[in-house]
């Protein structure tokens, strides 16, 4: 088994991949922690891409963030900081460079433009609302990745990623402090089919 790159012509690049991967996503918004729990939580996400030409993939990203409120008691409404939820998806779109698989281990990185979906409860709302039960806020920018793959077959391989991302919501700033990106580190499982 370790040696069937040996048993392949060499500089394979396939046509088409797609993953899942499991994160600790930490958001960029400084005062998120003056309304919800922690900037670090668990990301859930996945990906697919097509070669587009020679070791450039045109790739397609999802992943997601949660994050429920603290303790205590918002002292200008009186409402439970714990009734608070924020749920950000984000959809990205970019380009990922694959080098041609030739060993067990390769490298990748890529870049692109990213869409981001907020919800939120309305009464406790980091951003501020005139809405009565839930919030939405839309925004964009962009992200950059780099990762490490280690195939443990010629069509299957497990990588790790850190990603960094940067959005604004309504009109914001989607630089540092201001942004609903941040770090994401990924692990997960990529398939190679064809």
């Amino acid at each position: 088994m370790g040696q069937w790159f040996e048993d392949i012509p060499s500089k394979i690049q396939p046509r088409f991949m797609l993953g899942g991967d499991v994160a600790a996503f930490r958001i960029s918004l400084m005062d998120f922690e003056n309304l919800y729990a922690n900037r670090w939580g668990a990301s859930f996400g996945g990906f697919a891409g097509v070669r587009a030409f020679g070791a450039y993939y045109f790739t397609v990203k999802y992943g997601n963030f949660h994050q429920n409120g603290k303790e205590g008691i918002d002292p200008s409404t009186g409402s439970s900081f714990a009734s608070a939820k924020w749920r950000e998806q984000w959809g990205k779109i970019g380009f990922r460079v694959h080098p041609p698989l030739e060993r067990k281990w390769s490298s990748f990185y890529g870049f692109g433009i990213a869409a981001y979906r907020i919800s939120e409860n309305a009464q406790l709302s980091f951003f501020e609302t005139d809405q009565q039960e839930s919030t939405e806020e839309i925004g964009s920018g962009f992200y950059l990745e780099a990762g490490i793959n280690y195939f443990v077959d010629p069509k299957a391989a497990l990588f790790f990623e850190l990603e960094i991302a940067s959005g604004g919501v309504g009109g914001r700033s989607g630089f540092e402090a201001m942004s609903v990106g941040g770090w994401r580190f990924a692990t997960g499982l990529s398939l190679w089919p064809f």
